[in-house]
C-alpha cells in the first residue's frame, strides 16, 4: 500500500502539480515583463510632459524661425522660392538651378553601415549675372536668410563690362 501512494504522489506531481508549478512561473515572468513596461511608460509619460511644457514656453513665432532655418523636410521648391525672392530684391534672376541631396555624413575609405545623422544635407548650384556690389549684397542677404545656407563654391566669369556670371553652389540642412 505504501507503494502504491508514493507512486501515485510521484505520478500525481508530474501529471498535474508540475504543470501547474511551470504555468504559475511562466506568469509570473509575464507579469515581472508587464511591470517593467509599465514603469518605463511612466517615465516616457514623465520625459514627454516636461517637453511639452518646455515647448511652450517657445513662442510661436520663434517655432516658425527654427522650423524656417532647419525643415522638417527636404523643401527643395521653398529653398528656391526663397533664394528667388531674395534675388529678386536686386532685379537679378536665378538662373540653371540644380539641386541635390547629399550625405550629411564625411564617408571614409570602407565606411558602411546606417547613417546614424540626425540631418540630412542638400547642395544646390545656380548662377546668376550681376554687377560685383549687386552680388555682394545679394550674397549678405542670402547670409542672413532665415534658412541656414552654407556657401560652399562660388566661381565668376566676365559677361559684360562691370556685369559678371557667378556661379553658387550651397549647401543646406533639414531634420531627419
Amino acid at each position: 500500500m505504501p507503494f502504491i501512494f508514493i507512486g501515485a504522489s510521484i505520478a500525481g506531481f508530474f501529471l498535474y502539480t508540475n504543470p501547474q508549478y511551470q504555468a504559475v512561473k511562466a506568469e509570473a515572468a509575464s507579469y515581472k515583463a508587464i511591470v517593467e513596461a509599465n514603469s518605463k511608460a511612466a517615465e516616457l509619460r514623465a520625459v514627454r510632459e516636461k517637453l511639452t511644457k518646455d515647448r511652450t514656453t517657445i513662442s510661436e513665432e520663434n517655432v516658425d524661425k527654427l522650423v524656417k532655418m532647419l525643415p522638417d523636410g527636404v523643401e527643395n521648391v521653398g529653398l528656391i522660392i526663397n533664394i528667388d525672392d531674395i534675388a529678386g530684391k536686386y532685379g537679378l534672376k536665378i538662373k540653371n538651378t540644380r539641386v541635390n541631396e547629399t550625405s550629411s555624413r564625411v564617408t571614409t575609405a570602407g565606411a558602411i553601415g546606417p547613417d546614424s545623422t540626425k540631418y540630412g544635407t542638400i547642395s544646390m548650384t545656380f548662377s546668376v549675372t550681376a554687377p560685383y556690389n549687386q552680388f555682394l549684397i545679394f550674397l549678405r542677404d542670402l547670409e542672413s536668410s532665415q534658412r541656414l545656407v552654407d556657401v560652399t563654391n562660388l566661381s565668376f566669369s566676365s559677361a559684360k563690362v562691370d556685369t559678371y556670371d557667378f556661379n553658387v553652389t550651397i549647401q543646406t540642412y533639414w531634420l531627419k
